[in-house]
This record gives C-alpha cells, structure tokens and sequence, in this order.
C-alpha cells in the first residue's frame, strides 16, 4: 500500500531520519522553535556547532537513479541558502546521505548518484 505524503510530511521525516543519524554518531541534537530559522538542526559534539539544513528527496530520474536535491529556500523566489554550515541530503527510497558543507552549494539544484551516498555515519566526519 502506497501512502501519498506532502512536501511537509516527507520533510519532517528527513529531519527526524538525520537526527537520528547525528545522535548514532553521538551529537547532541538541538531544533529551533521557529520553522523560518534557516536551519534545521544543530549538531554539537565537543563544544562544536554545527548549523545543518535538511532536505530529502525520492529518486528524480528512475532509470537512471539519480537524486535531485534543492539547495536553495524561498517558495516564489529562490535563493541559496544561507546561515548554515552544512545541507544534509537524504535519499528516501535508498537511505542514503549527503553532507555537503555550504560553501560547495553554488547553484539551486544539485544532482547526486547513489554511488556518491554513504551511510549514516557520514555524519561521524563533522
């Protein structure tokens, strides 16, 4: 049986599946309260903070298994994202991850590869 879920839905289940990866790797995990702060986690470890944006998708093209990922926010006008120091990617249907460090975000789409995804302990490396 196949659920239909929204944008919203399949967001929060992103966030919840990188959060439960960064408390794997033994972060402390912290969410804003407001939904328009940019980010939406921080990992701490070690007195270090880490500002993360998270976003998921489902794969884009089938046939070929890629990933398409918005690195931008702004529902009319898109812009990069800023005020974060790193976009968690989460590939739904494969499990895979992405940690890209902000500064690597130069365009408002980005397109990843399965081979590319590693497991949740990408994460172990911030």
């Amino acid at each position: 049986m196949k659920i239909n879920l929204s944008a919203r839905q399949v967001g929060a289940i992103g966030v919840a599946r990188v959060t439960g990866a960064l408390l794997r790797c033994g972060f402390n995990v912290l969410t804003p309260y407001e939904d328009f702060a940019g980010y939406d986690v921080v990992a701490e470890n070690n007195n270090k903070f880490h500002r993360i944006q998270v976003k998921t998708a489902q794969v884009m093209e089938p046939n070929r298994n890629k990933y398409s990922f918005t690195t931008s926010s702004g529902s009319q006008i898109k812009k990069l994202i800023v005020g974060v120091d790193y976009v968690a990617c989460w590939a739904m249907s494969d499990d895979l991850f992405w940690l890209i460090p902000i500064g690597k975000c130069k365009t408002l789409t980005t397109k990843f590869c399965p081979s590319t995804g590693q497991s949740w302990r990408v994460f172990s490396s911030l």
